[in-house]
């Protein structure tokens, strides 16, 4: 069976992995946390996060200077997603990833049955199932998404000039680290975000997530 190929992947720096998308074109305009600062202490758009996303929801909006948004939590197992731009130009971002989920040290004893989970969620067929959980403007087209903790968001105003039409770009914080970001050109207009989750019929502590972004007519 062939696969779809990831257009691209963030990474946290642990197993956690709270992400946040918005207009590239307002990346300059995101406040990070200040330096040193304790959980009781933190602040800018990492703190609004942990606040709405306290309350039990599945997602949480944030303003990102003039641009609206929003924060979510996939996982906290793997801490690394890949993002998949379907047929329809919808984008998936998926986690954990499925070299994790083929892993030996993971559920590689279930190849074909991953295989299977991940047909479902990045085929043609993939957002059927998934629930609107918000709406997107996106005026200049380029999405950023960005790990949460991420230092260098700022960056993502520029280099969203440098993307192709239809292409991604992974950025990180310059460390040599993971990546923690990812720009993607979907073009102008109204998104949908959908999530949907599917259940790991062998482990019941599982399960895959995706978020959507599906453009609107």
């Amino acid at each position: 069976m062939t696969f779809r190929q990831p257009i691209g992947s963030i990474a946290s720096q642990n197993a956690s992995l709270t992400i946040a998308v918005f207009d590239a074109r307002t990346a300059t305009e995101w406040v990070a946390t200040k330096p040193a600062a304790t959980k009781a202490q933190f602040t800018g758009h990492p703190a609004a996060i942990m606040r709405g996303l306290g309350k039990g929801e599945e997602v949480t909006a944030i303003d990102v200077g003039a641009s609206s948004g929003f924060a979510f939590e996939l996982e906290g197992k793997s801490g690394r997603l890949d993002a998949y731009r379907l047929d329809d130009g919808t984008l998936a971002l998926v986690a954990p990833p499925r070299a994790w989920w083929r892993d030996p040290a993971h559920h590689g004893g279930q190849a074909d049955e991953v295989d299977a989970l991940f047909a479902e969620v990045v085929g043609a067929e993939g957002v059927d199932e998934a629930t609107e959980v918000g709406q997107l403007e996106l005026p200049s087209g380029k999405l950023a998404a960005i790990y949460m903790w991420l230092k260098n968001v700022g960056a993502a105003r520029d280099l969203a000039s440098t993307v192709s039409s239809g292409g991604a770009l992974a950025f990180d914080d310059g460390y040599g680290e993971a990546n923690g970001g990812l720009i993607v050109d979907l073009g102008p207009g109204r998104y949908l975000l959908l999530r949907r989750e599917v259940a790991v019929p062998w482990d019941q502590d599982q399960s895959l997530v995706a978020m959507y972004l599906a453009r609107q007519p």
